[in-house]
């Protein structure tokens, strides 16, 4: 267990040296020295990881609604994201864990959430808080799921039209319309994720061109 590289990747001091500990422990430890482990911590943390995430998602995307918020912060938050994190893999490299337990993305994401939850109950919500987003920030604005195609499109064509093909019960289909000539043509469950969808195809379109 590396207490203080944990210290320096989440930037905060802790006073009480026991939570960041607990943090740090997986459960498998406990059987072997009696350790508190990081259960009670991360079912803390995974909350406000994904309270942090969907009040930034409502506050950037206030057209969006809640499926499509829900969406993107299943984008963030979900394991194998998580895992992939800088921070995540840092600090589970900080934490202890019997021999016989496979590395896996789970383990990433709950010494991860663990370390939200430690950060929370020694520093308060503000520290945690901080702390998931100067991890996340990045993911959250850089995600293929999350981009706002629909702004890139306005920023590129000057003059641009959606219109609707067809509309159903269940799907609408729109193509993108740029002096009359079709760019692109996308499907959703609604008018506004069609044209998401058909913004998105026409900036991986006009990427794959440049290429």
């Amino acid at each position: 267990m590396n207490i203080e590289r944990a210290e320096e990747i989440t930037g905060y001091k802790f006073v009480d040296k026991s939570v960041i500990k607990a943090a740090l422990t997986h459960p498998s430890m406990t059987s072997y020295t009696g350790a508190e482990n990081y259960d009670r911590l991360e079912f803390l943390g995974d909350s406000i990881l994904g309270a942090v995430v969907s009040e930034r998602l409502y506050s950037l995307y206030p057209e969006s609604d809640a499926g499509e918020l829900t969406n993107m912060r299943k984008a963030v938050v979900s394991k194998q994201p998580i895992a992939r994190l800088k921070a995540a893999l840092e600090l589970q490299k900080c934490s202890d864990c019997a021999p016989n337990i496979p590395f896996n993305e789970k383990r990433v994401c709950d010494v991860y959430e663990s370390v939200i939850g430690a950060l929370c109950v020694d520093g308060g919500l503000g520290v945690a808080r901080d702390f998931v987003l100067k991890t996340v920030g990045d993911a959250i604005a850089s995600h293929p799921d999350i981009r706002d195609y629909k702004s890139e499109v306005n920023e590129l064509f000057p003059q641009y039209e959606y219109n609707v093909i067809c509309s159903g019960e269940d799907e609408v289909e729109v193509e993108l319309l740029v002096n009359g000539k079709r760019i692109s043509a996308g499907r959703g469950t609604s008018k506004k994720l069609a044209e998401r969808d058909c913004a998105r195809n026409a900036i991986n379109s006009l990427k794959g061109a440049r290429k």
